[in-house]
């Protein structure tokens, strides 16, 4: 097809609610390719409170647009608007105008994949109770991650319970629905491997496990999607989530709209319908463990995570759990495969590790940070674990 030379750059309109990890990274994507092969004039539209942005389309005299649309605010205005698009992560077809999506490209993240990526993770590390909590709405993308993270689970021969659907009421109100998701997430088979649709979902998975006295990732373990790092990192224990290709995606669609505005006069290209695989699961905090199928032994190593940079030991940990020194050791030996001490340890100098790599702390400040009692300590740990002085160890980062 002969390439259109253009009289002006191109009015292109993108709709994305950029309050969302996924429609930055989209976004990102397409203002790459912009970048590259543009110039184009840019109407942005990005959910802010306050912007007179969706009726001015209506009358719009613009040569495309790009949209996540995840509302029926952004279906109407790609649908009046008529110029060419690329429809991202669209709502079901019963919710969008008539013909919309047989009208317009549209990219998708891979559904299926996430679920099955999420359940295959899980699956490696031994897990063998699940559960599932999809958007609070039961909207098509949270359904069908959903149904494939079950499917692998069931294909697997271990069962995967579903929670929801929510009332009317718990779906406003988040103080009314936690009390319900702390007594799901009590009945669950423990250890459970618990996946959310979403970020903000995983979040209040962790919220409810704390307030229910969960022990994570020892009792509940707790995925996510999209990889937001904003809430990610600031959850407690920090998030893991599903990495998306979103910013690929974005670029993508520009390239796919870029053709679509520079299409020869009266020639129509053919509709793509592509989706996108995600790309990995970044582990943290709230997966990064075995399976615990013993609760005083959960319960002694979230006290050590939460504890070690303090300088507490063995029997601070025994204290806590409530039970005998003797006994403690037993089951947590029997479970972990190493001693309370030996975990203790493990676990400060793993934050010795990132602190090393991630900060130009001294070896003091370290020592502080991380539970022990001098430099000079850690410093005879640290040499006889691994075999280098600390120095060696971040000159080598």
């Amino acid at each position: 097809m002969t390439r259109q030379h253009l009289s002006g750059p191109p009015q292109v309109a993108l709709l994305f609610e950029t309050n969302e990890q996924a429609h930055r990274d989209i976004l990102r994507g397409v203002l790459r390719y912009e970048r590259i092969h543009g110039p184009w004039s840019l109407h942005v539209a990005e959910g802010r409170a306050g912007e007179q942005r969706l009726p001015a389309l209506k009358g719009w005299n613009g040569s495309g647009m790009i949209g996540v649309i995840q509302n029926r605010a952004y279906a109407d205005a790609v649908h009046a608007a008529a110029v060419p698009a690329v429809l991202i992560d669209p709502l079901d077809a019963a919710q969008l105008p008539d013909g919309l999506l047989q009208r317009h490209s549209v990219f998708a993240s891979d559904l299926r994949a996430i679920g099955e990526l999420a359940a295959d993770y899980y699956l490696a590390r031994g897990f063998a109770h699940f559960g599932f909590v999809g958007e609070i709405h039961g909207i098509n993308w949270s359904r069908e991650r959903g149904a494939a993270f079950a499917a692998r689970v069931h294909a697997a021969g271990c069962r995967c319970d579903m929670y929801g659907p929510l009332t009317a009421r718990q779906r406003r109100d988040w103080g009314q629905e936690r009390q319900r998701l702390c007594a799901w997430l009590v009945a669950l088979p423990k250890p459970a491997a618990v996946f959310a649709a979403m970020d903000v979902r995983g979040r209040q998975v962790l919220d409810a496990c704390r307030m229910a006295g969960l022990s994570v990732p020892h009792e509940v373990a707790v995925l996510a999607v999209d990889n937001d790092e904003l809430i990610c990192g600031s959850t407690l224990p920090p998030l893991s989530s599903i990495a998306l290709d979103t910013d690929r995606m974005g670029f993508e669609a520009a390239r796919l709209l870029d053709q679509l505005m520079r299409r020869t006069h009266g020639k129509r290209l053919r509709r793509v319908a592509r989706a996108f695989p995600p790309l990995e699961v970044v582990t943290r905090r709230s997966t990064d463990a075995i399976p615990i199928p013993d609760p005083l032994v959960a319960r002694a190593l979230e006290y050590i995570w939460l504890n070690a940079q303090n300088p507490v030991g063995v029997p601070e940990i025994v204290r806590h759990a409530g039970v005998s020194r003797r006994l403690l050791e037993m089951r947590f030996r029997a479970c972990v495969g190493v001693t309370l001490q030996d975990e203790l340890q493990r676990t400060r100098l793993k934050r010795v590790h990132a602190l090393l790599a991630e900060t130009n702390h001294s070896v003091r400040a370290i020592a502080n940070a991380c539970g022990f009692t001098s430099a000079s300590y850690l410093g005879k740990v640290f040499h006889r674990t691994f075999g280098m002085t600390m120095t060696q160890y971040r000159a080598r980062r």
